[in-house]
């Protein structure tokens, strides 16, 4: 009589869920795939801005008034004639630029129609000591400054509140409706960021985005590729497949 050893016989496919690990990849694996989706999404809205910026960057600049600013886009690129109050100037708190810590200098500019606008000058490096702040050259007469429209971002966490009612006044956020209370005049909703050859500028280097669509399309990346390694151990941690796949081997 022929017997046949435990060894030699053919190994099921079985499955034997563990309810704990059931349970964290049901709700993890939504979690990672809608996580993934949310960056493709972003990386879409960041190339539809991208392009934005340069179809403005393509087009000539026009003359700033209150009409351009009534009708105006982010990234155009305008004129701005007029005279800059020096002696109201915000410093926009925490700005890196070449793993250095600094400020980007906000300044009203007057335009030749009455309208006020604030200007982002770009960045100075900080003195290091919170309590000595980065000098900022005045700049006199009439100008004629070069730069793009840009749109406040509001932040819930982030205003243009200040600890002091001195002038310089640092801030963490561009806000115009408290910056044109501090200053005792309107301002324009939107703000200018100025052009690195313009008078009283400083370092610009000027980016449409914060971060780029590729980035968002990196970690969108990453998000599905830990939903797919987290499927594959929900499956050999529930399974026997392991076992199954090289009894399957050594039979070939």
């Amino acid at each position: 009589m022929n017997v046949v050893s435990q060894s030699d016989s053919p190994i099921r496919l079985r499955f034997n869920l563990n309810w704990k690990i059931t349970l964290f990849a049901t709700l993890a694996l939504p979690l990672l795939l809608s996580l993934g989706f949310w960056q493709l999404e972003r990386a879409s809205h960041k190339r539809a801005i991208e392009a934005n910026f340069a179809l403005r960057q393509s087009a000539p600049p026009l003359e700033l008034d209150g009409a351009t600013l009534a009708n105006g886009e982010p990234f155009q690129r305008v004129i701005a004639r007029g005279q800059f109050d020096n002696e109201h100037t915000w410093l926009l708190d925490n700005k890196q630029r070449h793993g250095q810590v600094g400020y980007e200098v906000i300044s009203p500019l007057h335009l030749h129609d009455g309208t006020w606008i604030l200007v982002n000058r770009g960045w100075l490096k900080s003195t290091g000591d919170r309590q000595q702040l980065p000098a900022v050259a005045a700049v006199t007469g009439e100008q004629s400054v070069f730069g793009e429209l840009a749109h406040v971002s509001h932040h819930p966490m982030l205003d243009a509140s200040s600890l002091t009612d001195d002038w310089p006044r640092v801030v963490m956020a561009i806000d115009t409706d408290a910056m044109a209370e501090q200053l005792g005049r309107p301002l324009a909703s939107s703000y200018l960021r100025i052009a690195e050859l313009s008078p009283g500028a400083f370092e610009t280097q000027w980016q449409p985005v914060n971060m780029s669509a590729h980035t968002h399309t990196g970690y969108a990346f990453q998000w599905f590729a830990m939903a797919l390694a987290l499927s594959v151990w929900f499956v050999f941690s529930n399974s026997n497949l392991l076992a199954w796949w090289r009894a399957r081997q050594l039979q070939k």
